[in-house]
């Protein structure tokens, strides 16, 4: 496993059984006579005051019976009004390493209007929840602050996590690929009796989302893909994303009367900071965020980029980042604390399983030319080195070179971007859909990383699922301005905004 401050260089890598209802019809139920039906039970998720269906299966862990078996978890969300029996929503989750069963309450609300008539099935992907989850000892946010980071070789730190986690695992990671993941979602799909599955995946859920089209494409009816990694992107190459985001949020603040006022120089003063601190770290004490006990911080450049580059993942979280710059340049450390503890995502993260893919599919497809150029920003230089340390380690299987083909289909497949997405930006989704015959790709200029979450997107996707992808979609509702007003003070906003910030505040 990672060494504290490189688990972002590193990861960044967490009642009797009841027949087939719910939003289940009887053709449903009605499988193989000689096919072994899942045991359903009632069950609830965090968030969730609807009654689910839970169960599992069987699959084999490799093509090989000596690896033996390994049982697949999943959950219904059923439908409201039942009229599509014989279809269900497939989410994918994303990481890679989360578990998709674990974030029902996000599937249930980005998937609302489809819901009212087909059930949302939700497959945690081998490696992840209660599917085997690959995860060695994480990094709890005080043991983020530890002060063991001051000294030693770090690299010498990672390997040595690493190889403690391949040790505690004892698995051969190459098993946990994308490619053997969709196996999996088709052999759910099939013991339920879905007769056919509209597709939504968001971050790395899109990559497993088009390597379930390429393998099953008779089971896929509609694929929405909502923050898009194509086949043939590295992970590494999110380095500039990065920049843009951030570069973006620092001349908004420039263009802003109430910002540039209260934080001039901001562009400036971040990278001042981070030079600051790539020469020497910060020790010193603060209040913990939940607690309010003292511990002691080590703040370095890694620690207050990778905290920064988190933030740029929700409204919210920006709004706070030009504060925390200032205040931290002015040694006050708590709300780069307060950021660290908001976007603090170790525990929800099966790093085990995002080495798995890392590994086998980002890092053998470095090539020098590509590793020249994702190395260009810092966080894309950073992960290539952590790739570097960890993957020899583990040793998984890299995948087949046809893996890294664009998907080929006519199946209806929406595509959806954030302009302002620290991940994946809207060029992804235009590599991705090169060889889509019947895509259509919309892009919400003030998102960021999951469009759906953050706008009217929705019911977009409720209109394109419900038509198969036939109807024209209004996508206007996606012009609208969801940023939010700049935080002045630890006490909150501005009374007065210019004309930027208040058109971004009406909500």
């Amino acid at each position: 496993m990672m060494s504290r401050s490189n688990m972002t260089k590193i990861g960044l890598f967490k009642l009797a059984a009841l027949p087939l209802m719910m939003g289940l019809s009887s053709s449903a139920i009605a499988e193989q006579e000689n096919q072994v039906k899942p045991e359903l039970t009632p069950c609830y998720a965090k968030g969730l005051d609807d009654r689910l269906l839970c169960g599992s299966i069987k699959q084999p862990v490799s093509d090989n019976p000596a690896d033996g078996e390994i049982d697949i978890h999943f959950a219904i969300i059923p439908a409201i009004k039942p009229s599509k029996p014989d279809e269900a929503v497939l989410g994918f989750a994303g990481g890679p390493g989360q578990s998709a069963t674990e974030l029902a309450v996000i599937f249930d609300r980005n998937l609302r209007y489809a819901r009212e008539s087909r059930d949302i099935l939700l497959v945690d992907q081998r490696g992840t929840g209660k599917s085997n989850k690959l995860q060695c000892d994480g990094a709890d946010l005080i043991s983020q602050f530890e002060l063991n980071d001051l000294t030693g070789d770090m690299d010498a730190f990672a390997k040595e996590d690493t190889e403690k986690c391949k040790e505690k695992l004892n698995t051969d990671l190459t098993h946990y690929s994308t490619v053997a993941a969709a196996k999996d979602f088709e052999a759910v799909k099939e013991a339920l009796g879905y007769k056919g599955l509209h597709l939504y995946g968001v971050s790395y859920g899109t990559r497993i989302a088009q390597e379930y089209t390429r393998q099953f494409p008779s089971s896929v009816l509609t694929i929405t893909l909502d923050g898009v990694v194509p086949m043939q992107q590295s992970l590494t190459a999110i380095g500039k994303a990065i920049d843009d985001s951030m570069n973006a949020l620092l001349d908004r603040c420039e263009a802003d009367a109430n910002c540039s006022k209260n934080y001039p120089n901001l562009k400036a003063n971040f990278y001042k900071l981070l030079e600051q601190l790539d020469e020497q770290a910060i020790e010193t004490t603060v209040r913990h965020p939940r607690t309010h006990k003292k511990i002691n911080l080590v703040l370095t450049k890694m620690k207050v980029f990778s905290t920064v580059r988190m933030a740029l993942y929700s409204h919210t979280t920006r709004a706070l980042v030009p504060l925390a710059i200032s205040e931290a340049l002015n040694g006050d450390y708590s709300p780069i604390v307060g950021l660290l503890s908001s976007t603090d995502m170790m525990d929800s993260m099966a790093m085990g399983m995002h080495s798995a893919i890392v590994c086998s599919e980002d890092w053998p497809n470095l090539t020098d030319s590509s590793r020249a150029d994702h190395g260009q920003a810092y966080m894309g230089r950073m992960m290539i080195e952590g790739f570097d340390i960890a993957c020899p380690i583990w040793d998984a299987k890299p995948v087949d070179k046809s893996f890294y083909e664009p998907v080929k289909t006519n199946i209806p497949t929406l595509l959806l971007s954030g302009g302002l997405d620290p991940a994946t930006p809207a060029s992804w989704a235009e590599m991705a859909m090169v060889e889509m015959s019947n895509a259509k790709h919309l892009v919400a200029e003030s998102a960021t990383h999951g469009v759906v979450s953050q706008t009217c997107a929705a019911s977009i996707v409720g209109k394109f699922i419900d038509s198969n992808g036939t109807e024209e979609l209004d996508a206007t509702c996606l012009e609208k301005d969801n940023r939010k007003q700049f935080f002045m003070n630890l006490n909150g906003v501005a009374l007065q905004a210019d004309s930027d910030s208040e058109s971004s505040e009406k909500e």
